[in-house]
């Protein structure tokens, strides 16, 4: 199951290239060149990189529809960033097994303490100190669970501390503490996501098969509650991103033969897994303080649990959508078939953003603020983004590129005005719309939602995606 393809490699380098002006850039958009990117006429060639860059950043939710810069130009950028990933990786050693060895030490003992402090809030004799000593638990368990999923997990299944040779720190054998199996994201996100980003039809992260980002999807009546399915989407991220995988495998294996077995097995692990996260935060831990310390203690467990997930879910939500959906994340109509490695290189930084802060800040997305550098170098342990972060942006200056980053309430005011942007439809936009819903043999993006027929009971209030799970895992 746990599908890790190879990315392309680049298959030449030219050791020259010509900068594109803004003129030549917008052209390659599926949007009309901002007036005050006039200018990018100038013959200086340093100008007029720096130049192209302001005027093309002016552009809102850009589409292209092929690579803005030439196989010779992609293809020395290549051999610069590929320079700057063999200089870190070359100079991994004990600094960086110490460094996630105590990060995993951090999750294991602020956990311990936090649940702790939960059970113990019960049997606090006032009001007051209940409150703050419950507070004070749900704050650590909160902090435990967002270390665990961004800076431990997310980056130790992305391998990038394979080399260690841990025994459970590498990305075959360690699992996060969350709903979604780790093969079923492996597959979503390591493989899909990171080798077709921001492709649309490819990339099934556009949108979640939920949210309308960009206007290569067909509009639907839906789409007017876009904000709402967003606040939903927030709040559950654990979950959407747990049965993410079953829809795309869905839709991926649609023709095989071994479809049904396929989709069994990833949902009879996604249940597995559901269960002992279920059985661990609501069922099992508020028991063992319930018949250790009273009634009040397993409230304060239970409570404290489902606090703490939910702000680790916000907070990976935010983060997550900070980084693929602000006004200036491209999105594209299609892969190149002849795709270098020094395409893929570009296609990852404009469809990519960054979020600056401090270091912690950089520590609790788990540097997924770096989201630039990331997708560029995902197996490129995420402690030296930061570091190679002045060269990547002076490379995208350099060719032209937009390096996109921002403060954390810039980028998030950024992916909601687009959210919002795309709830409502043009009059053309409406008008394809009630176009297709005419034509029987039309299929639009939210047509899962009658891919399945609900049997009777309380299936029919489930999303169609969690009946498809259901009826694979026992059917």
């Amino acid at each position: 199951m746990r599908l890790l393809p190879p990315i392309i490699m680049p298959k030449s380098a030219v050791p020259i290239f010509t900068p594109l002006s803004g003129i030549q850039l917008a052209s390659q958009a599926r949007v009309p060149l901002a007036p005050q990117a006039s200018y990018a006429h100038e013959n200086n060639a340093a100008n007029d990189s720096a130049k192209s860059d302001q005027a093309f950043s002016s552009v809102r939710y850009p589409t292209l529809t092929s690579a803005p810069l030439t196989k010779a130009q992609s293809d020395v950028l290549a051999v610069e960033l590929n320079e700057i990933y063999a200089t870190v990786m070359d100079s991994l050693g004990s600094d960086d097994a110490k460094y996630i060895q105590r990060v995993y030490a951090t999750v294991v003992y602020s956990e311990v303490i936090a649940r702790g402090l939960l059970a113990a809030a019960g049997r606090m004799p006032s009001k007051r100190r209940l409150l703050g000593t419950w507070l004070l638990g749900t704050s650590l368990l909160s902090f435990s669970k967002i270390l665990n999923n961004m800076e431990l997990g997310h980056n130790v299944m992305h391998g990038q501390y394979d080399w260690m040779q841990h025994p459970h720190l590498n990305s075959q054998k360690f699992d996060w503490d969350i709903v979604c199996p780790a093969p079923l994201w492996q597959h979503s996100h390591n493989y899909l996501h990171h080798t077709f980003t921001n492709i649309v039809g490819r990339d099934h992260d556009v949108g979640y098969h939920l949210i309308r980002v960009t206007d290569e999807q067909l509009w639907v009546p839906e789409d007017r509650y876009n904000l709402l399915s967003t606040a939903g989407l927030a709040l559950g991220f654990e979950w959407a991103v747990a049965f993410h995988d079953i829809q795309i495998s869905a839709d991926e294996y649609a023709d095989s033969p071994d479809l049904h077995n396929i989709i069994q097995q990833k949902s009879r692990a996604l249940f597995a897994k559901i269960g002992r996260q279920v059985g661990k935060d609501y069922i099992a831990l508020p028991v063992i303080a319930a018949m250790a310390l009273g009634r009040r203690s397993a409230l304060g467990t239970l409570s404290g649990n489902i606090t703490a997930n939910t702000v680790r879910n916000l907070w990976t939500w935010a983060v997550i959508f900070c980084g693929h959906f602000t006004e200036q994340a491209h999105i594209y109509t299609h892969l190149d078939a002849d795709e270098t490695k020094g395409d893929w290189y570009v296609r990852q930084i404009l469809g990519s953003s960054n979020i600056k802060g401090s270091k912690w800040f950089h520590i609790l997305t788990g540097n997924l603020s770096h989201q630039i550098e990331h997708h560029i170098f995902p197996d490129m342990p995420a402690r030296h983004y930061a570091k190679i972060a002045p060269q990547v942006q002076a490379l995208c200056l350099k060719y032209g590129l937009t390096y996109n980053t921002g403060s954390f309430g810039t980028q998030l005011r950024q992916v909601i005005g687009r959210i919002h942007h795309f709830s409502k439809p043009s009059v053309q936009e409406r008008q394809e719309y009630e176009k297709s819903i005419a034509n029987a043999d039309n299929t639009v993006r939210h047509n899962t939602q009658t891919e399945i027929q609900a049997e009777g009971g309380l299936s029919r209030f489930l999303p169609p995606v969690v009946q498809k799970a259901i009826s694979y895992a026992w059917g």
